[in-house]
């Protein structure tokens, strides 16, 4: 059998950098410990859809067999991660808490350090009404899944416990752990299926511990529901109403999903938090039942062997890892899964980096240099088998979505509903690569796209929209005719509050005033995504 300690170990970068994720299957709830050690290895490629690289092995990651380097290693009199030690700002961070000049520029990018967040959420010129609001988001920071070897993590350096006056606070902080509590005395807020949840705390409140959620990540998805509470709720478009699946939630069934989507919430909801509903899907991908698809994983393989010969030729990178083993006196192939995830884990903390229990030798910021440089590499030859994969693992999320627009369109009714998809970077890293916003690299923390569904006021005599538009009466009278049956509604997709309606591919030329027709949305969603593979539907497309 495969150990897959806290989850599966996937390599984040360019070159076999690893993390792991928390075991998560789409299965009914749990019944007994066997049903849970069962549904394991039936999930485990599911998990694999993330990051700038994707390298997944069922049976084991093949074992890179390269001599160790003879590089020295510090044994200076620094405390070793027995006993972690804060450092000031200004030696991990800037004062305004972005990354010294010496670490690469996808430091600053990946921690994505809490600060006052502006976007293009919900700024739509005059004419119409809001209908909808969908947010796919990733969790916010967290604790590294796995130690490195020969290093004994002080998990109590990490802040899984929450303290507005420690770094980094926020205002809502002090009194979100209060509020979030009734959560836990509300048995209505919970689906049926979020038994799992429910009995969790709906926000950091224990010792730390692999993959736990920080203050640091509670502070990220609070500064995001802040702006889309600025966004909707302040703004009058989405105004708060006694409906009970008004505000809904989705989680895959781990603390730091289900907590970053309670943070989000609270900074959106605020006093009126006890008014969401919360449902746990357990499947990263949030596919439902139609997460069997079989050429996916070969998709994924695919993907994984550009990647693997690409990380064979570079001496560079093999070195870099050849120095982090050497100085944790452990080997190539037990640091490389490991090492990115911790070397983020400490650096967005402002921690001092690892050091080994037994030498006292500790990772030096040139090791840090030379192994985070190679995150998200982009290469053309790995774009379209990842592409392909994503595009069978997020079209089930993506056709919930349209279908759930539709829905709306049909009923017709006043309000506008607000859901959040709350999931992992491989939840979010193949959407945006359907979307086609980015090409396989990893996101960041709390990174987070926004649907939003728009209706044209009818009470309108005529529209700004209208006024405005470019495009003949005739056409006009034919995307009316072709677009009848969801009565003018409109899509319109912002990602990390930047408005990129106009990129997507499927509204190219169809845009007016940065908004796609929902039949071009859903015509995407239903069918667009397979044509690929020269099919319109799942079932065709996901045949060996």
């Amino acid at each position: 059998q495969v150990r897959w300690g806290e989850g599966h170990r996937i390599d984040l970068s360019l070159h076999y950098v690893t993390s792991t994720a928390q075991h998560i299957h789409r299965a009914p709830v749990m019944k007994s410990a066997r049903r849970l050690v069962a549904f394991l290895g039936l999930t485990a490629f599911g998990m694999a859809a993330f990051y700038g690289v994707v390298h997944f092995d069922l049976a084991r990651f093949a074992s890179l067999k390269v001599p160790q380097s003879a590089h020295a290693h510090h044994t200076g009199p620094r405390l070793n991660t027995t006993g972690h030690a804060h450092l000031t700002s200004s030696d991990v961070t800037t004062p305004d808490d972005t990354p010294a000049q010496d670490m690469p520029e996808v430091v600053r990018w990946y921690c994505n350090s809490p600060h006052t967040l502006e976007g293009e959420e919900g700024q739509v010129q005059g004419g119409f009404r809001l209908k909808g609001v969908f947010v796919v988001s990733r969790h916010g920071d967290r604790v590294p899944m796995e130690t490195l070897p020969n290093v004994k993590y002080n998990y109590n350096s990490w802040a899984c416990k929450l303290d507005p006056d420690k770094w980094p606070s926020h205002p809502l902080l002090s009194s979100f752990p209060e509020a979030a509590e009734k959560l836990r005395r509300s048995p209505n807020v919970f689906a049926r299926s979020a038994k799992g949840v429910a009995n969790m705390s709906p926000y950091p409140n224990s010792a730390g511990g692999p993959s736990r959620l920080t203050q640091t990540g509670v502070a990220q998805l609070l500064r995001v529901g802040e702006k889309l509470r600025k966004a909707y709720i302040e703004s009058n478009l989405l105004p708060i109403e006694n409906a009970d699946s008004q505000f809904t939630i989705f989680t895959t069934p781990y603390s730091r999903t289900y907590q970053s989507a309670i943070a989000m919430m609270y900074g959106v909801l605020q006093n009126d938090l006890l008014k969401i509903r919360v449902h746990q899907e357990n499947n990263v991908l949030f596919c439902g039942a139609s997460c069997d698809c079989p050429i996916k994983n070969k998709y994924l393989k695919r993907f994984k062997s550009v990647d693997s010969k690409k990380f064979h030729q570079d001496a560079e990178f093999i070195n870099a890892l050849k120095d982090v083993a050497k100085t944790l006196d452990s080997n190539v192939a037990n640091v490389r899964y490991k090492i990115i995830d911790a070397l983020f884990g400490h650096l967005c903390n402002k921690l001092q980096l690892p050091c080994t229990s037994h030498t006292h030798a500790c990772l030096e910021r040139a090791h840090a240099r030379n192994v985070l440089k190679y995150v998200n590499q982009d290469e053309a030859q790995r774009r379209e088998p990842f592409n392909n994969y994503s595009r069978l693992a997020i079209q089930p999320l993506l056709s919930t979505i349209a279908r759930k627009m539709v829905r709306i369109s049909e009923e017709n009714t006043k309000g506008a509903n607000f859901e959040v998809y709350s999931g992992h970077d491989m939840t979010v890293t193949p959407l945006l690569s359907v979307l086609g916003l980015t090409h396989a690299r990893w996101v960041p923390y709390a990174s987070h796209v926004v649907m939003e569904m728009w209706e044209r006021d009818r009470h309108e005599e005529q529209t700004t929209f209208e006024k405005n538009s470019t495009i003949t009466k005739l056409k006009r009278l034919e995307l009316k005719q072709t677009a009848m049956q969801f009565e003018d509604k409109y899509v319109r997709i912002v990602h990390m509050g930047t408005d990129v309606t106009n990129r997507l591919e499927f509204c190219s030329g169809k845009t007016q005033q940065n908004l796609c027709p929902l039949k071009e949305f859903v015509d995407f969603a239903e069918q667009g995504v397979f044509q690929k593979f020269g099919t319109n539907n799942y079932r065709e497309a996901c045949r060996p």
